[in-house]
């Protein structure tokens, strides 16, 4: 799995302007050396060789300019545990970027009073590398001073919480939540330390029954794995893992609502969801074992085949209401909490199944106090630990928009595929109502979709007659 890289978009004027310049005179650098090349050698002014010998010198005038252009366009603030990258910075007489490894920055701290510089100091050279808040946007300007937070071990100043306390204090109340809570939850996910390391193949587990035929996919605290039962039937296991340290008493709920969970799963009869097989902890690490389901997910086949005509999608989106119309109507309702497209399986036959219920997602959340799950599909009620059926039909609107648009929606926010691509109103104002950030002006219930859904089709069937 590769290493995250955190990355914060950097704005320089005086390079933007450049970069404009070059492109609007690309007619002089681009193109006009290689048609005085050429009519040189057309007409004969200098012989063969000479006339390739000026064509290989006129070529090198765009591909220098080129390569000047690609060396002056970076305009982002790369960061790992490493190290920081920062782009040059034109207004100060900085062409090259440079490479800071956290090591060599002996501080970090925030000058100036209305405007605000993030100033980090190296020990190597005791250069004071500047970076200006408006430079910037808000969200952006959170990123760094998290990450920065939370990847340099000393030398942060207090001048730094101060200014990130400010920013949050200014965020959306509708939401209760700024950018900072989302960037604190996923980079302390992603860099925690923990022993978690995802099976090998041919490991044994559930007392020697199951055999790990290969990994799935792995992330964070969790990993899902192809696995054979002793008769060679495959099935999938998804593990998941709290590392030690974490509060006992918090482990053990988690443990508690993980295996209350799995039990209620167990008994669902549909056709259109995976098959929760069995449930077990062993070695420190939970599993739900699932029937292994064959086709691409929803994810899989918009990168195979891009955004979806509006005639699949409907049919999709009737399969998934359909899907959460039986969830919901359990008695307690049955809450998917990862209803999005990695998560809905697309069979030869065109059915949709739904897979990989976020129950474990909520398990570790809860031991950890860490959240875990796709922030673009993520109601924000769901964020704050309370998860509803409407949180379900947030995450199935945005997946809707995902595959009408090819592109994900934006985190926490309403959702309209009609901002991206030509759709009719009725799906744009289906898709609103779904992703509407307050659940009280969101749509009720899965039926209410389903319903509408419906009346789109039925509008589609008349306008063919």
């Amino acid at each position: 799995m590769a290493e995250l890289c955190i990355k914060v978009h950097y704005q320089d004027p005086v390079r933007d302007g450049i970069v404009t310049t070059f492109k609007l005179l690309f007619p002089f650098w681009g193109i006009l050396p290689f048609v005085f090349a050429l009519m040189g050698l057309s007409m004969g002014l200098v012989s063969l060789g000479a006339a390739l010998t000026h064509v290989m010198l006129w070529l090198l005038i765009p591909l220098l300019s080129l390569i000047f252009l690609r060396l002056i366009s970076s305009h982002q603030i790369l960061m790992d545990k490493r190290g920081i990258e920062i782009p040059g910075d034109f207004t100060q007489g900085i062409v090259k970027s440079r490479y800071i490894p956290w090591a060599e920055v002996s501080k970090v701290f925030v000058s100036g009073d209305n405007q605000k510089t993030v100033v980090l100091m190296t020990s190597k050279d005791n250069l004071a590398v500047k970076l200006p808040a408006s430079r910037m946007d808000v969200a952006e300007l959170e990123k760094l001073l998290v990450t920065i937070d939370l990847l340099l071990e000393k030398g942060k100043d207090e001048s730094l919480k101060e200014l990130a306390l400010t920013l949050k204090q200014n965020k959306d109340e509708n939401l209760g939540l700024s950018y900072t809570d989302i960037w604190e939850d996923e980079l302390k996910r992603r860099f925690r330390p923990a022993s978690f390391m995802p099976l090998e193949k041919d490991v044994l587990v559930r007392n020697g029954s199951l055999k790990i035929v290969r990994p799935l996919a792995s992330g964070g605290l969790s990993a899902v794995y192809l696995a054979s039962t002793q008769s060679g039937s495959l099935v999938v296991l998804k593990e998941s893992v709290i590392p030690e340290g974490f509060d006992s008493q918090l482990q053990e709920k988690a443990r508690e609502m993980f295996a209350r969970e799995a039990k209620i799963l167990m008994q669902l009869s549909c056709d259109s969801i995976v098959k929760v097989l069995d449930y077990f902890t062993e070695g420190g690490r939970s599993y739900l074992m699932l029937e292994s389901v064959t086709g691409p997910d929803l994810r899989q086949y918009v990168k195979q085949h891009g955004k979806v005509r509006e005639s699949l999608v409907l049919d999709l989106g009737l399969q998934m209401a359909e899907i959460l119309c039986f969830l919901h109507a359990q008695n307690p309702p049955v809450i998917h909490r990862d209803f999005t497209p990695d998560n809905l399986v697309l069979q030869n036959d065109g059915k949709l199944i739904a897979i990989d219920f976020g129950a474990a997602n909520e398990f570790i959340g809860t031991a950890t106090g860490t959240f875990v799950g796709k922030h673009a599909y993520i109601a924000p009620e769901q964020f704050r630990g309370k998860a509803t059926p409407q949180s379900d039909l947030y995450a199935m609107g945005g997946t809707l928009f995902y595959l009408l648009t090819g592109e994900e929606p934006e985190a926490l926010s309403a959702s309209d595929p009609a901002a991206k691509v030509p759709v009719s109103s009725q799906w744009s104002s289906l898709i609103l109502d779904m992703t509407n950030p307050d659940a009280a002006a969101r749509v009720t219930t899965a039926e209410v979709v389903k319903a509408r859904l419906t009346l789109i089709k039925e509008g589609d069937a008349a306008k063919m007659h």
